[in-house]
């Protein structure tokens, strides 16, 4: 079998853009010393925000990437920005980092209103960061829920604006519902089945996405479709862009051939994993894209099932699929592509990756002759492996040595670690029956 891909480095490059009085590049500002005093809401005349709001957060700064962490009783607790209260500006070269959660681990939610920052197409100076979706400008803060919220303000060192207000609304334990599954569907239930080769046919991955520049059929990371309304991808695909530069394919079987079924998809949120950090090496390499619309699923696109929390999913063969290189100095696939993958055991795998590995990755692949892998242009894809006569979504493709090196297993992040927060952030959705 041919070889399929691995995709180590499908980064969208963030442009490095000039700012009016630019200061040299790549020097990182220097943050602004803040005292640890505790922040009392006042009256906000002016924007017509009422001073009734209890439990304001208190303010303390934790430079760099460590995070305060706050533990919140039911309520209405307001955040907003440094000098908002006093009707100011927001200060320059500021950084605050928040993981938020309520009393009992019940879901909570954020709303900003009102809301203006320095404005930039990537919000790549000033911007609020929630849940890993940066807003900037005016743009509208939707309400963004979750069991955690993990809150980032960053600002550089020129233009400040008036800020934002925002409200966390944390609900009594137990005054929530969950989305049941539905049981009109069925997760992980394609048409087709693996009969040697490599190029896919209509219907075989039903759950495979692929990730294109607005406007554009060439993908270049993929996806897995995992309920009506969100597809599961890496977060080095989507780190630094913003919902409109996104739209995702599904039912893509041939890339600039319009197939049947064929449904193109804008992203209205990108949800990154809170503890992925590209440079850090911590993994969590998850991104969750909220799509513009509900899902009609059909032959050709319906949901994977997720993992089963506690399976190691250890020496099991999987499946790898994507469109992808087909070789590390190959071009990519006109075609989806899917190659079979053992699963190694974590121990195992770390004798050949060594302290790269973390426990929230799993491994695959890594064949004594070589020639089958994952490669670039595969990144955020789907790993997935037959349970029950259902396919288990167990792996999203991250990073390795490109591509189809021997005895050298790619490495995916690991579904079962991330449950949880996948769950979490996507309660607005309906799941299919597994």
């Amino acid at each position: 079998m041919p070889r399929l891909r691995i995709a180590c480095c499908c980064l969208l490059a963030a442009a490095a853009l000039a700012k009016p009085q630019a200061k040299s590049a790549g020097k990182e500002p220097k943050p602004v010393d803040f005292d640890d005093t505790t922040i009392t809401a006042v009256p906000f005349d002016e924007n017509g925000v009422k001073n009734d709001d209890p439990q304001p957060l208190p303010r303390k700064p934790d430079y760099g990437r460590a995070a305060t962490e706050r533990t919140l009783e039911p309520g209405t607790h307001p955040y907003y920005s440094p000098g908002y209260q006093n009707n100011a500006n927001y200060p320059n070269n500021y950084d605050e980092s928040l993981k938020v959660r309520g009393s009992s681990g019940q879901e909570i939610s954020i709303s900003c209103d009102p809301f203006q920052l320095e404005s930039h197409s990537s919000c790549y100076w000033d911007y609020l960061s929630i849940n890993g979706q940066k807003f900037c400008g005016t743009r509208t803060v939707p309400s963004i829920k979750g069991t955690l919220l993990t809150i980032d303000f960053h600002t550089d060192y020129s233009v400040t604006d008036k800020g934002f207000y925002c409200r966390i609304v944390v609900p009594e334990p137990g005054t929530q519902t969950t989305a049941s599954p539905s049981t009109d569907c069925q997760c992980g239930v394609r048409q087709t089945r693996v009969v040697g080769g490599t190029d896919a046919t209509a219907g075989q991955f039903p759950w495979q996405a692929g990730l294109v520049s607005t406007g554009n059929t060439r993908s270049w990371c993929g996806g897995s479709v995992i309920n009506n309304r969100y597809v599961l991808t890496a977060a080095h695909c989507t780190e630094g862009s913003s919902p409109s530069e996104i739209q995702v394919m599904l039912g893509d079987l041939r890339i600039s051939t319009t197939d049947a079924g064929e449904q193109r998809f804008s992203v209205q949120q990108i949800i990154n994993h809170p503890q992925y950090t590209n440079a850090s090496g911590s993994g969590w390499d998850f991104s969750l894209l909220k799509l513009d619309r509900e899902i009609t699923f059909s032959n050709t696109i319906s949901p994977v099932c997720l993992a089963e929390a506690g399976q190691t999913y250890a020496d099991v063969t999987a499946i790898a699929s994507g469109y992808g290189r087909v070789g590390a100095e190959e071009p990519q696939a006109t075609t989806l592509q899917h190659v079979q993958l053992p699963v190694w055991s974590q121990s195992r795998c770390q004798g050949v990756w060594g302290t790269t590995l973390k426990s929230n990755m799993i491994c695959a692949g890594g064949y004594t002759e070589g020639g089958r892998s994952v490669c670039m242009g595969d990144s955020g894809g789907p790993l997935v492996t037959e349970v029950s006569g259902r396919f288990r979504l167990i792996g999203v493709v991250s990073f390795g040595r490109p591509c189809a090196v021997a005895n050298w297993p790619d490495v995916f992040a690991r579904v079962t670690e991330a449950l949880t927060w996948i769950q979490s952030n996507t309660a607005d959705a309906q799941y299919c029956t597994a």
